[in-house]
């Protein structure tokens, strides 16, 4: 008989410690929102699939999190503040907020499904511009806005728990005029699903169904923690942060005190561990040993570039042994391909196309080592709770066909990391020479360091490092914990995710803020003044393109670059920057190019051409939504392109496709008066669903250009 295929799903679930120590205060409410939308319900669906087994990785910062709306503490967040403060009683600033913030949730999936939601997103408008906050404001009355509190709070409890939920399935079905007690019943149901994550992780484990891992406390990117330097490894020119950062210490404090927080809750020791955003080290490997872990996860990028050796299956598809100093490790490599279908692609396809392109690989890879002596290992790992809302029905008609599907297959055998390991242990093959320095982003720490405004947040991190190790606190033990938790925190990856050019998201600011706010802890913890320079921000918001359109254009509409000059006065966008959230390699959507004359505006996008050609059938969307306008560039295999315009009327546009892609759009076919904004996103599809998306949420916002244009800059 030959060996079935094992799979390791492992789910990854983090937050960022959000709550001000100093202050109590927690203004982001995402703890609580993905608590209901995705935590419960990602571990509740396995229950009907009890021979599937999984793993969930668990941060320490986000069981706090969970555990603070639990009595007796009882906490709250800002969002969950103003969510139960009587509609007639929000001020104006109040009622801004709301009308800004509470419709923050995927609007195709989360808001479109439900009329009374969607139109009241449609009454706010789709944007808004700042100095039109006061009269959209007044134009809603107080049913409007409790409306509004009761649907974001409706909205992101998960609708397969809504719908298993009486009460809650009624006030969905009502829709809308709800009263104030329905308010509070939602608001009510929130607090009980979040009673009942950590209770439903601990009974899944018990049932043997689950292996529950950890990461270190506040999820710190732990290479960079001990050698800031360790950045170089992959990027030897990446500019470091003045004063640089070393304290392995601090790396060691969040892996055994993250280890000693899931033991205590859990009942037992975790046997795995995600490095933090898969960074991997030789440190790391060594502070995992030492803390009794028996493996670590991290992406397939590390392992070729540890053997030096380009993508080969037989060595991904099989955990590896690190020996050190007469201690083992096994590791296992993500799968980035399988992986990032979860993430960023099958949300865009029919629930069984996924389902089934799915099981498809799977079954190749199982052809592929079915006759060898020791079965294929495939680790599947990815974030457990931001993918989900771009699903519809939060992904429930996808994760029921594939439960379903590979229950019934016996060429599959979902397992958890440890229950493989136990029966193939890893102890007798050879070992992996020195782990390359890396994280599962490109294989290296761009993300986190090297941009001014990365390196300036560390520079922050170094001198709030030296204040607490010069100088004693003035407050005692408790002001001393309170400085040294608040640098921990500090430490968390996230901070330095959203600064730079690399992720944006519509909190940026807030992000800053709050890892200035961290940061100043350590100085009011010891009772020092707080450096004046943390009172400013670091992130400078720019929402703008990289570079904008500084001359007319008059581009040769031929596919290829004619010239050097052709496109040099042009607007551009990195689309590799991804203008989200999220992060997915093997983009073949790199850049766009964008200008006009008197007549025309002209795009040019740099694609990975033999990437693209070689899909059978491709198509290039943009849409311009508050204009009603769609330009589709279709193409075929090893062929060359069409361009047509859909608005009031249909037309063929100019387009040509060879090394890049170009097309021109009348003005006329946009209509915008001089200086006005029109909106626009890119897509691309495969075989007609859609692949990848520019921004991954709303629109690029671009002004028409005024007719006095000499050196114009649009602004996006």
């Amino acid at each position: 008989m030959p060996h079935p295929l094992y799979i390791a799903f492992i789910w990854h679930m983090h937050q960022p410690y959000y709550r001000d120590l100093l202050t109590g205060d927690c203004p982001m409410p995402w703890v609580r929102l993905h608590g209901t939308k995705d935590y419960l319900d990602m571990v509740k669906i396995l229950e009907p699939f009890p021979a599937l087994h999984q793993t969930f990785n668990l941060v320490p910062s986000l069981i706090d999190q969970l555990q603070e709306y639990e009595p007796p503490a009882s906490r709250s967040d800002y969002f969950l503040d103003l969510s139960r403060k009587p509609a007639a009683q929000l001020t104006d600033a109040e009622k801004r907020f709301i009308l800004e913030w509470f419709f923050m949730a995927n609007w195709d999936h989360m808001v479109k499904p439900y009329p009374r939601y969607h139109d009241l997103l449609a009454k706010r408008g789709w944007s808004v511009r700042e100095q039109a906050w006061p009269e959209v404001v007044r134009r809603f009355r107080t049913q409007d806005y409790l409306d509004v509190q009761v649907w974001f709070n409706l909205a992101w409890i998960d609708p397969w728990l809504r719908q298993q939920d009486q009460a809650l399935a009624a006030l969905e079905a009502k829709g809308s005029q709800f009263s104030e007690e329905e308010k509070r019943l939602v608001l009510d149901k929130h607090l009980a699903i979040l009673q009942q994550i950590v209770p439903a992780y601990r009974q899944a484990q018990e049932r043997g169904q689950v292996e529950l891992t950890t990461s270190p406390y506040y999820h710190p990117i732990v290479p960079l923690l001990c050698d800031v330097r360790r950045a170089h490894a992959a990027l030897p020119r990446l500019p470091l942060p003045e004063g640089g950062f070393r304290h392995p210490e601090d790396a060691r404090w969040h892996l055994s005190n993250g280890v000693a927080r899931h033991t205590a809750l859990f009942g037992r020791a975790p046997e795995g561990l995600w490095p933090p955003e898969g960074s991997v080290s030789e440190e790391l490997v060594q502070l995992a040993m030492d803390a009794g872990l028996r493996w670590i996860a991290t992406d397939e990028e590390i392992l070729w570039r540890t053997l030096k050796t380009s993508r080969s299956p037989s060595l991904l598809y099989q955990p590896h042994r690190l020996h050190r100093k007469d201690k083992n490790l096994a590791i296992v490599f993500r799968d980035r391909e399988l992986s990032d279908l979860i993430g960023f692609v099958y949300s865009q396809w029919t629930a069984s196309m996924a389902v089934q392109d799915f099981v498809n690989r799977c079954g190749g890879i199982y052809e592929q080592f079915r006759a060898m002596n020791r079965p294929a290992l495939v680790s599947v790992i990815l974030d457990g709770e931001n993918a989900w809302e771009c699903y519809p029905r939060d992904g429930h008609d996808f994760f029921q066909g594939l439960y379903r599907t590979l229950a019934q297959d016996a060429r599959f055998r979902l397992v958890t990391v440890s229950e493989y390991l136990r029966q193939f242990p890893v102890d007798q093959q050879p070992s992996l020479p020195e782990l390359f320095t890396g994280s599962w982003i490109d294989g290296n720490f761009a993300t986190w360091v090297g941009h001014p405004e990365k390196n300036a947040a560390w520079t922050h991190l170094a001198r709030a490092r030296e204040a607490l190790a010069a100088h004693p606190a003035k407050g005692g033990r408790e002001a001393l914990e309170l400085a040294w938790r608040s640098l921990y925190i500090a430490e968390g990856s996230d901070w330095m995710w959203w600064y730079g050019d690399t992720h944006s998201s519509a909190q940026d600011e807030e992000f800053d803020r709050l890892f200035r706010a961290h940061t100043a802890n350590v100085y009011r913890g010891l009772g020092q003044e707080v450096p004046p320079a943390l009172h400013l921000p670091i992130k400078v918001k720019t929402i703008n393109p990289t570079y904008e359109p500084t001359a007319l254009l008059h581009p040769t509409i031929d596919g290829q670059e004619t010239s050097y000059y052709e496109w040099i006065y042009a607007g551009y966008l990195d689309l590799r920057k991804g203008y989200a959230s999220a992060h997915r390699g093997q983009q073949l959507l790199r850049a766009l190019y964008y200008g006009f004359d008197q007549t025309h505006y002209y795009f040019r996008i740099d694609v990975d051409a033999p990437g693209l050609t070689r899909l059978d059938r491709w198509g290039i969307h943009v849409t311009v939504p508050n204009r009603s306008v769609t330009i589709t560039i279709s193409g075929h295999s090893g062929q060359g392109a069409t361009a047509t315009l859909k608005g009031k009327t249909s037309k063929h546009l100019p387009c040509a496709f060879r090394k890049i892609l170009e097309f021109a759009v009348p003005k006329t076919a946009v209509v915008a008066a001089p200086g006005d904004p029109f909106q626009f996103r890119v897509t691309l599809s495969h075989n007609d669903e859609p692949l990848e998306s520019y921004p991954a949420h709303g629109s690029f916002r671009l002004l028409a250009p005024p007719e006095d244009f000499e050196a114009y800059a649009w602004s996006v």
